[in-house]
């Protein structure tokens, strides 16, 4: 894990905020030749309705025998307005510089809404509804090729949709996020440098055109057990990847420490790609 990177990221989030009510928390992987990741996040409570939540992630490939140097970052930003004691509004953005022959920039908006905060065994269900555009230039392929042309220029129109809800002690997430739009095809051999799949925090390369997936955990006052299924697919692909997770939480005041593997393809022995997770939490 980068180290220096981790300082950066807590000088940045940490200071400004050391005043102020807020969560701070870091995860990291580390997989095969060398891959390692990092995100990072504070969301500051400003106590009055407004909550502000700068992140910051970081991944370096897995072959070693590219440059240290050629990493990837992301910058982002989101604001919620909570209106109402069940319903809250949010914009962000997100940009990842040009690194690799690859920038993006993203921007959306989007709701939650808590309906009841408990009914029978359910309880604090919560929608999550949110839709954006994220806007690629892509100088270079798969291969590390320069594109004819020179760039490769594409935007994708999205909606992301989560919920979230507890019966009895466990509680369950659901998510699913489909681009509706591109507004060009992403060509063969042309990929994205930074995408996300939903409950993992390695980062993937591709344009990933739908993702769908499951997380449970079972809270107790000390551990908290928990596993994530997730199908995503690639523009251009017709059959769906899988990747899954579990791990372990650890609770210690106002602090948790999480530990976990993800594994992506995992029946599919010449794609299988395994990642160790750490994670700490902490609440101001």
């Amino acid at each position: 894990m980068c180290f220096h990177s981790l300082i950066a990221v807590l000088l940045i989030l940490v200071c400004p905020c050391a005043l102020c009510y807020g969560q701070l928390s870091f995860s990291g992987v580390n997989g095969e030749k060398g891959y390692a990741a990092l995100r990072g996040e504070y969301k500051l409570d400003l106590d009055n309705g407004l909550i502000i939540t700068p992140d910051y992630g970081y991944y370096r490939r897995t072959d070693k025998e590219e440059d240290e140097a050629g990493s990837t970052s992301r910058y982002g930003l989101q604001v919620a307005y909570e209106t109402g004691d069940s319903s809250s509004l949010l914009v962000y953005g997100r940009w990842v510089p040009t690194t690799l022959g690859f920038q993006s920039v993203s921007y959306g908006a989007g709701a939650q809404w808590q309906p009841f905060y408990r009914y029978g065994i359910l309880k604090e269900p919560a929608l999550k509804l949110r839709v954006g555009q994220t806007r690629y230039d892509v100088y270079r392929d798969a291969l590390d090729r320069p594109l004819p042309g020179g760039k490769a220029s594409i935007t994708e129109t999205f909606a992301h949709g989560l919920l979230a809800l507890q019966v009895k002690n466990w509680r369950l997430q659901g998510v699913y996020e489909k681009v509706i739009k591109y507004s060009s095809q992403p060509a063969a051999g042309m990929v994205a440098n930074w995408a996300d799949i939903p409950f993992m925090v390695a980062v993937i390369r591709g344009f990933v055109k739908e993702s769908a997936g499951a997380h449970v955990s079972y809270p107790t006052r000390w551990i908290t057990p928990y596993a994530s299924w997730v199908r995503y697919k690639y523009a251009g692909a017709r059959d769906f990847a899988v990747a899954v997770s579990a791990g372990l939480a650890l609770h210690f005041w106002d602090m948790d420490f999480t530990g976990g593997v993800e594994i992506f393809e995992p029946k599919r022995a010449d794609s299988r790609r395994t990642y160790f997770s750490m994670s700490i939490e902490a609440k101001f």
